[in-house]
């Protein structure tokens, strides 16, 4: 899912991004896919990003809108067509990809050696009957269930009615009443880290983003990009699981 490195340099500087340019990413309605873009941004170093957690608040407050039509997103008049955006170098991405990103190969190693659930916390953020095995995923012919270890937790249960993000306490009550997980705990009960994941990797942000910028936990959060989608293809039959 995500972009390679050369890829993502030469759009953002399609887009005549500065690097030191405020991103503030936000969805029309409630949270769904703006965490993962603003989470890419990160990925890749830009060090000004922000989610706005309702834009719907934001408009009833009458804060200001521009509905004029754009033909550039660039933000400085002085941007010309040979636009240079200094991109973190392809190590410091590296570096950043192996903390935050699981990749199917090590996520498959972890399952087979049975060390998934001894040393992190799954969270799958797919609805819970695509997860148990009940519902059909939407993409045809594709398997539904889910990872043996991982742990069922609807992107909307961390949202409030209206789509935004429900409260830090709200949030760390609903982690200790639905799966006893302290996590204001920075050590995760003695877990390595949390993998979030979903079908395709798009609303797994919204779960990393809510433990870790909603509630601001000490602990690595990673994000098996490939989610269902890879899994469901590639691991062996016997890795996909049907229950609860």
């Amino acid at each position: 899912m995500l972009p390679p490195y050369e890829v993502f340099k030469k759009n953002i500087e399609a887009l005549k991004l500065q690097k030191t340019d405020k991103l503030v990413f936000y969805d029309k309605t409630g949270i769904f896919s703006s965490p993962r873009a603003a989470w890419t941004f990160s990925l890749y170093g830009h060090g000004r990003v922000y989610l706005l957690n309702h834009y719907p608040d934001y408009k009833k407050h009458d804060y200001p809108l521009d509905t004029n039509p754009k033909d550039t997103l660039a933000t400085s008049a002085e941007v010309g067509d040979a636009h240079h955006y200094e991109l973190i170098s392809q190590e410091q991405f590296s570096d950043n990809y192996q903390d935050q990103v699981i990749d199917y190969e090590e996520l498959l190693a972890l399952v087979q050696s049975e060390k998934l659930e001894k040393h992190y916390v799954t969270f799958d953020a797919r609805s819970t009957d695509r997860f148990t095995g009940k519902s059909p995923e939407p993409r045809p012919g594709l398997s539904s269930g889910h990872i043996p270890g991982a742990l069922s937790l609807p992107f909307n249960k961390v949202l409030k009615e209206d789509g935004s993000y429900k409260s830090k306490e709200e949030l760390i009550q609903l982690f200790k009443d639905d799966f006893n997980i302290d996590v204001t705990d920075p050590t995760l009960g003695g877990k390595e880290a949390v993998i979030v994941m979903c079908g395709t990797g798009v609303t797994a942000v919204i779960l990393k983003l809510a433990l870790q910028s909603v509630i601001g936990t000490g602990f690595p959060i990673r994000v098996y990009d490939g989610s269902w989608t890879e899994w469901a293809q590639r691991a062996p039959s016997a890795y996909i699981a049907k229950s609860g």
